[in-house]
């Protein structure tokens, strides 16, 4: 008693939308993967706090703008009265645009702010790009377990094309860090 569960409805729910409105109000907080965050919130908005809804693709594909206007109808939506945690729908991949993600979070911070009791974060300088952001830290680039750079430099002379050696050594590296993030860092 008095736990409360982060649910990650991956995929899409709504089919067991009724199902979940039987649990006790408060006891989770529904994540929204794939799932329309609208509906799930007429159907279970007044039980639970409701998080994600804002799609992965629109952040790796889309432009600056559409996230700002799907994120602001998301808010408009189903974050007027509380209760919402506005977030990516899944993990966020190497694939997700820095920008769109920019867009998102400087979107949230200026419009997606609940007035009660809550005093505004500053706004961001958007002069800085790392305004309100830990500094980066170095390291390999995203998606990148051990640079080609590092692993030319233990390899010594090589036979052949280089270009096709370098090509699957990314590939592979990339499958790598992908098996990395999804299986031993996700959980």
């Amino acid at each position: 008693a008095g736990h409360q569960t982060l649910f990650y409805a991956e995929g899409d729910w709504n089919a067991h939308l009724d199902s979940f409105a039987e649990l006790p109000a408060g006891s989770i907080v529904y994540h929204v993967d794939r799932g329309d965050i609208f509906e799930v919130h007429r159907k279970l908005g007044d039980r639970f706090c409701l998080s994600g809804g804002i799609p992965n693709v629109l952040l790796s594909y889309g432009s600056p703008k559409e996230v700002r206007d799907y994120c602001k109808k998301v808010l408009d939506g189903v974050a007027r009265e509380g209760g919402y945690v506005l977030d990516a729908s899944a993990i966020m991949q190497d694939d997700t645009d820095p920008e769109n993600l920019r867009a998102m979070t400087d979107f949230v911070r200026e419009y997606g702010v609940y007035s009660q009791g809550h005093t505004p974060p500053p706004p961001a300088d958007p002069g800085v790009p790392s305004a309100g952001m830990p500094p980066v830290r170095s390291g390999p680039a995203p998606g990148v377990c051990i640079p080609w750079e590092v692993k030319r430099a233990e390899l010594g002379t090589i036979q052949g094309d280089e270009a096709i050696l370098r090509r699957v050594w990314e590939q592979i590296d990339a499958l790598g860090n992908m098996y990395i993030w999804q299986v031993l860092l996700s959980f």
